[in-house]
């Protein structure tokens, strides 16, 4: 994300701020820091009276220092007018940051000089420092006796700082601890890491957003004489030739807030969290240093007016509707001329068959222009013949004209008989006959029937049927049957086998074989005479039907020819007789000579009409190439069009909103959490607690202690 006004603000506000600080330490002076050493060796319990003494001398010059920092580093002072308490938090802190101890300085200010003033605080070991006014105490609510006057006082606190400060040593690249490198020589490192913990919900636009509270820290330190190739990360080094000032700034945890990596920024913009000091040093050691933490540094400036995108919303929100409108006026437009296009073709297929109905139009004219010609020239012929047909018919017709008439008749009845005719009343002839005879089957079979059944034949098939059927049965019962007959003869009685076999089967079956026998041949003669009568009226019905057939159509056609001839004489001399008496009442000779006046008329008439025909055939001929042309032209317009709607497609989606998207993402979301981040920083107000209705200023001073060598 490359954002101007974000990087105008870092790039320029921050630099002037640390360049102040820089400045402001630099003219404090050398005297600065003793009384925070910290020995190499273990510190002896008793101090001497000398280093006591040092101690008190510079601490006045060490307050100094810390107050100049104060004012060249604060954010805002109308912010600190505004307040009405001012809280400052001095911490002490060992070498590598630890903090050891924690006082809070108040500053009631009693604007109106009112006699009480109510506070709110959970410090402990309270006490005035600037006066005699005292106080009561209601858990965290303190009242004070101010008797008009501004209330200054201090208390201690174990609460955790919300931020925390880590220094780190390096000797020649090897972590080492204060104590380690005090005396040392090399190439010295010492990095100061801060953390941020203090961390609140902010609602900006409806939607919540976790952020850090935006301290900025700035770090100073004067440096011996004895360091060389200083070096600072996020910060800046001054030398006057004699002393060296060192200051830096970090701003913890406002990367994270603002969701910005490292690369997202300028190459030239950073957002710093911490601050590294190099140098080559001869019998390492350093003063105290010093830390600000301020919350309000992004707050001094009204940001709703720094960063107001309200034209920039409105100008993207124009960009992207008048994009929209060019795109659907775009598709619209090659809709249209595709419309237009498959219209041309329609026009250009109408214009071409335009031009050749010119031409058949022409061709017509002159085919009807010579058959009005030829009609003047048939008229003058009618005209002729109904003379001619006139005096025909006022005469009686002749046997010639008789027998021609006649022929015509028997012509047409030959024509009529020779179309299907014939075949038809053939057909018809033979399948009525066909018909006929085999619906006469059933009296030939009964006739067949009852011959059979009185005949040689019929009583020789039962003789021979019966005398079979008495064989098998006594062959059947032979020794029954040969023992029923000796019986009979022993009584006197001769019995024949068949007597004695058809005695048992009357007795077995209740009638005898011969009557059996008679009934089944009798079956079997009926059945052969239907078979013989179906086949002898099939055959004749065959055989005779085509004969019969051919014999009744040609009859037909003879009694047609007689009653045609007939009736075709009789109707020719009738219709002569109309016809002559009609043309006398008809005026048809008035009426072929205004037809024969009117055809000449006609011909004049198309002659003209074809005067014009090569002009007219001409202008049909250049409209259809005209008009060629105009669809290869709309052809590439709808084509151009085409590439116009695809282009202005792309350049709304690729480009206008991108552009749209990144406006309503990146920068506005930026914009929302920086906004929410400066609100967070306007509303941490105290690191202790402050009374109702009372605006709260708190700035945090953390002091570090001196690395120096144990003196020997």
């Amino acid at each position: 994300m490359k954002n101007v006004e974000l990087k105008k603000r870092f790039k320029n506000k921050y630099v002037i701020r640390i360049a102040v600080g820089a400045v402001t330490i630099a003219v404090l002076g050398t005297g600065v820091g003793g009384a925070y050493a910290v020995h190499a060796e273990k510190a002896k319990t008793e101090e001497s009276a000398e280093t006591q003494n040092a101690d008190a001398d510079t601490e006045d010059s060490t307050k100094d220092a810390e107050n100049k920092l104060l004012n060249a580093l604060s954010g805002d002072e109308t912010q600190t007018e505004e307040a009405g308490k001012e809280e400052t938090v001095y911490v002490v802190s060992k070498a590598d940051g630890t903090a050891d101890n924690v006082i809070v300085s108040e500053w009631l200010k009693n604007k109106d000089g009112s006699d009480t003033i109510k506070d709110a605080s959970d410090l402990k070991d309270i006490k005035n420092v600037k006066g005699d006014e005292t106080f009561t105490q209601n858990g965290d609510e303190v009242t004070w006796d101010a008797k008009g006057n501004d209330i200054y006082y201090q208390g201690t606190t174990d609460k955790e700082l919300p931020v925390t400060e880590k220094i780190t040593y390096y000797l020649d690249g090897k972590e080492v601890t204060p104590e380690e490198i005090a005396g040392k020589s090399g190439k010295v490192t010492i990095r100061f890491d801060y953390t941020n913990n203090e961390k609140t919900t902010q609602v900006v636009d409806g939607e919540e957003h976790e952020v850090y509270v935006p301290f900025t820290v700035m770090t100073g330190m004067i440096l011996p004489e004895d360091y060389s190739n200083v070096e600072v990360t996020n910060g800046k080094v001054i030398s006057d030739g004699s002393k060296k000032v060192v200051v830096g700034v970090a701003m913890p945890g406002l990367k994270d807030s603002l969701q910005i990596e490292d690369g997202d920024l300028d190459a030239d913009v950073d957002i710093p969290d911490y601050v590294e000091v190099t140098a080559d040093v001869e019998n390492f050691s350093l003063d105290m240093t010093m830390s600000v933490i301020m919350n309000d540094l992004l707050g001094s400036t009204d940001l709703d007016q720094a960063f107001d995108l309200t034209d920039l919303e409105d100008s993207i929100n124009t960009l992207s509707d008048s994009s929209k409108q060019l795109v659907d006026g775009s598709s619209d437009l090659a809709k249209g001329l595709d419309t237009l296009k498959n219209s041309m073709k329609e026009f250009s297929s109408g214009v071409n068959t335009l031009k050749d109905g010119v031409t058949s139009y022409t061709n017509g004219a002159s085919e009807i222009n010579a058959g009005a010609a030829a009609l003047d020239t048939g008229i003058e012929s009618l005209s002729q013949g109904v003379s001619t047909l006139t005096s025909a018919l006022g005469t009686a017709m002749s046997d010639s004209e008789k027998q021609a008439v006649a022929a015509q008749a028997d012509a047409a009845v030959e024509s009529n008989f020779a179309g299907g005719t014939s075949d038809a009343i053939a057909a018809q002839a033979a399948s009525r006959f066909e018909q006929t005879m085999k619906g006469s089957k059933s009296a030939v079979e009964q006739q067949i029937s009852s011959q059979l059944a009185g005949s040689e034949l019929y009583t020789t098939m039962v003789d021979a049927v019966y005398n079979q059927k008495i064989f098998e049965a006594y062959q059947a019962q032979k020794d029954t049957v040969d023992a029923a007959i000796a019986a009979y003869a022993a009584q006197g009685v001769n019995l024949s086998i068949t007597d004695v076999v058809e005695q048992g089967y009357q007795a077995q079956k209740g009638h005898t074989i011969r009557s059996e026998v008679e009934t089944g041949v009798a079956q079997q003669l009926s059945g052969a005479a239907g078979t013989i009568a179906d086949g002898v009226t099939s055959g004749i019905a065959e055989l005779g039907k085509q004969q019969m057939g051919a014999s009744v159509a040609d009859a037909c056609k003879t009694a047609a020819k007689t009653a045609a001839e007939a009736a075709a004489v009789s109707g020719a001399e009738g219709a002569k007789s109309q016809i002559a008496a009609q043309l006398q009442q008809s005026g048809l000779m008035e009426g072929v000579a205004k037809l024969k006046s009117g055809a000449s008329q006609l011909s004049k008439g198309t002659s003209t009409l074809v005067s014009n025909n090569n002009a007219l055939v001409d202008g049909a001929k250049a409209l259809a190439e005209a008009t060629s042309k105009l669809a290869e032209g709309v052809d590439k317009l709808e084509s151009g069009s085409n590439e116009l709607t695809e282009g202005m497609a792309k350049f709304d989606e690729e480009g206008i909103q991108k552009l749209v998207d990144a406006y309503n993402g990146d920068a506005k979301e930026l914009l929302n959490k920086l906004t929410a981040v400066v609100d967070a920083g306007k509303e941490y107000q105290t690191f202790t607690k402050v009374a109702d209705g009372t605006k709260g200023n708190v700035k945090f001073i953390i002091r570090t202690e001196a690395v120096k060598a144990d003196e020997k």
